[in-house]
């Protein structure tokens, strides 16, 4: 039996497929930027993190057609469709289409496309199968396309494709594409709702054409939003070979920070070279053992290691080794206990956090057992119209010190003001006020520079690849402009060279970020 089926408009539905688009994004996974600042400039984070999800949310052209077509079809039902709705409505579209009424069984030739409306979509020259059954066979190269809520999302195109499109089963040879936020390859991919498995493959963030990282591995298995392994893999810089694991995982958590399996390069003028290596290694459920290598060029090895567990009730840290703060400060743990918990309350525009520490700190000299708590509240940034926004912050701590018998209790608080004027230029002023600074404080480590300060700076996107910012910071009490500081981000294909120029302070520093996983 021959029929001809009607093509549906994808005109009809636009709205909804804009819905449905929605609907369909996962939370972003990426890591997020932090930058080094001693004039507020992190407030504009945002700004790179923002980038950062969009690129790692972009739907491919297929993929954006798909969600339009099957809009289309929502809106041709005559009743709205249930949930609990089976088999869920599938258009079949093509040149020819040779059908069964009894069996099921259907062949279909010339540019076929079969679609269901929860947003799957099989594409090639030729397909034959069962619509019964919701079976499908591809001798030849087919095209599977997939942005359904609640299962993995895909765009991978390959050879002898084979699937069921009722329970999202299937398998296709000498396949190549897009799953979650990664690019990969491989001998063969298995595809079923909730993770993807390639063998004999590849994967990367990095979408050149000869990536600047990626991975190969004997298996590979890709979690959506919680993480991927690679089995018997090998780390390439580009078309280099740098390194061999028998097992590597990639933690693909929302908002989780896990860095890539490759070393982070940097330059500062204090420290010279920076060269850091993180691994992660499971211990048991939510206990991960972190150590990291850490080598610079003027003062050799500064290695660390941390046990990490996490849970609802926070994240308990076991450190020792060096660290380094956001102003490039490094202290020593011998070792130190930290423990970090924080909440937003679900119908406030308000939260909270607890910090605190005790341990052996070395700096300069200076051994001291360093005891540290903190309280803090915020209030999530309070719209004032015309792209502007006021954010409030307060905290109190407390620090004692054996060195030198000290205890300073203090007050701190903040009123940032940001105003965006268009998808270029977005500017910051910013007050703050703490008791606690490097002007009492021990340790000049993760405390702030003044007692009473105003900073003030913008983000100006030059073009697609390049940003600049600027940030200043006044020291009220003394009455002088201490830090003028440039920074310039430059993207270059899936690696961003970051550059800080501190006018004030004469030095120059750089980071090379990999696109994290």
């Amino acid at each position: 039996m021959k029929m001809m089926v009607r093509r549906f408009s994808a005109r009809k539905g636009a709205l909804l497929a804009a819905v449905f688009a929605a609907s369909c994004l996962p939370s972003a996974a990426f890591a997020e930027y932090r930058s080094s600042s001693d004039t507020a400039a992190d407030v504009l984070d945002y700004i790179e993190n923002e980038r950062r999800a969009e690129r790692e949310n972009h739907l491919s052209e297929a993929q954006e057609t798909l969600l339009k077509d099957t809009a289309a079809m929502q809106s041709e039902l005559r009743q709205p469709m249930e949930d609990h709705l089976t088999p869920l409505p599938t258009a079949f579209e093509g040149d020819e289409l040779f059908y069964d009424q009894v069996t099921g069984e259907f062949f279909a030739r010339g540019s076929v496309k079969i679609t269901r409306i929860d947003n799957r979509r099989i594409l090639s020259e030729e397909i034959k199968g069962n619509a019964r059954t919701q079976d499908v066979v591809v001798e030849s190269e087919a095209h599977l396309l997939q942005v359904t809520p609640g299962m993995v999302r895909a765009d991978v195109r390959g050879w002898k494709l084979s699937y069921n499109y009722g329970v999202g089963i299937g398998k296709v040879e000498n396949a190549e594409g897009k799953v979650g936020h990664q690019y990969i390859s491989g001998k063969k991919i298995e595809i079923f709702p909730d993770h993807v498995v390639v063998h004999e493959g590849r994967a990367t963030k990095c979408h050149a054409k000869t990536p600047d990282y990626s991975v190969s591995a004997k298996r590979i298995e890709i979690y959506p939003n919680d993480k991927m392994v690679f089995y018997d893999c090998d780390l390439w810089l580009k078309k280099v070979r740098v390194g061999h694991r028998d097992r590597y995982t990639a933690d693909l958590r929302p908002g989780h920070e896990d860095a890539p399996p490759f070393p982070t390069v940097g330059y500062t003028k204090a420290d010279g070279v920076i060269v850091s290596q993180d691994f992660t290694l499971p211990v048991a459920k939510q206990i991960d053992f972190i150590p990291t290598l850490q080598v610079t060029s003027k003062d050799g090895w500064k290695g660390k290691a941390e046990l990490r567990a996490s849970g609802d009730y926070g994240t308990l840290h076991f450190q020792y080794g060096y660290w380094q703060d956001s102003d490039d400060n490094w202290i020593r743990r011998a070792p130190s206990l930290h423990y970090t918990f924080g909440h937003h309350f679900k119908d406030a525009p308000i939260g909270w956090g607890v910090e605190a520490e005790r341990g052996r700190w070395y700096n300069h000299g200076i051994k001291s057992t360093h005891t540290y708590w903190k309280v803090n509240v915020y209030h999530d940034p309070i719209p004032l119209g015309r792209g502007a926004s006021l954010t409030l912050a307060t905290d109190y701590s407390v620090t004692t010190e054996s060195y030198n018998q000290s205890r300073i209790a203090g007050l701190s608080w903040s009123a940032t003001l940001l105003k965006k004027f268009d998808d270029r230029l977005t500017v910051y002023g910013k007050y703050s006020y703490s008791q606690v600074y490097t002007g009492n404080a021990l340790f000049a480590y993760n405390v702030a520079d003044y007692n009473r300060a105003l900073y003030t700076g913008f983000s100006y996107r030059l073009t697609e690849r390049d940003r600049v910012v600027c940030g200043t910071a006044y020291d009220i009490d003394r009455r002088t402009l201490n830090d003028v500081d440039y920074y310039w981000y430059h993207d270059m294909h899936c690696v961003q060279l970051v550059t800080r120029y501190r006018v004030k302070r004469d030095s120059w520093s750089i980071r090379l970020n990999f696109t994290p996983w």
